[in-house]
């Protein structure tokens, strides 16, 4: 899975996409929380939507404290464009990441990482936050 932890950032698949998202705007994020909007959801579009997700917490002041310099300073430069409306989608596929039909949530169950678990709830908390 190319994971040497369980936050958002802590694996390839997300460090990945970051060079993705600093070559774009709030579309880039969008379209990573889309990906995983219906069927199954693999290992790699599961990882980059939980990033996403966490940089939309960010956005609305709730971030982990974890956040790579790189994906901070985009948050500065862009936050401003994603929404109450991006929090909603950004919840949604935290729930399709961490649900039954999800590569990501079998792999870490297996490996008995409930850590993973609860960073998706601290996740989820910090974006409802967001809506509160």
């Amino acid at each position: 899975m190319g994971a040497w932890g369980y936050m958002p950032f802590e694996n390839d698949d997300a460090l990945g996409w970051l060079d993705e998202l600093e070559a774009g705007g709030a579309k880039v994020v969008r379209a990573a929380l889309a990906k995983v909007d219906d069927g199954y959801v693999e290992a790699q579009e599961g990882n980059i939507a939980i990033a996403a997700a966490d940089i939309i917490a960010a956005c609305q002041g709730n971030a982990s404290g974890d956040l790579p310099e790189n994906v901070a300073d985009w948050v500065t430069a862009h936050g401003a464009a994603l929404t109450a409306e991006d929090v909603e989608l950004a919840l949604e596929a935290v729930g399709r990441v961490a649900g039954e039909e999800s590569e990501l949530a079998e792999l870490w169950d297996d490996a008995d990482e409930p850590e993973w678990r609860e960073s998706l709830e601290d996740l989820s908390e910090r974006l409802r936050a967001a809506l509160r």
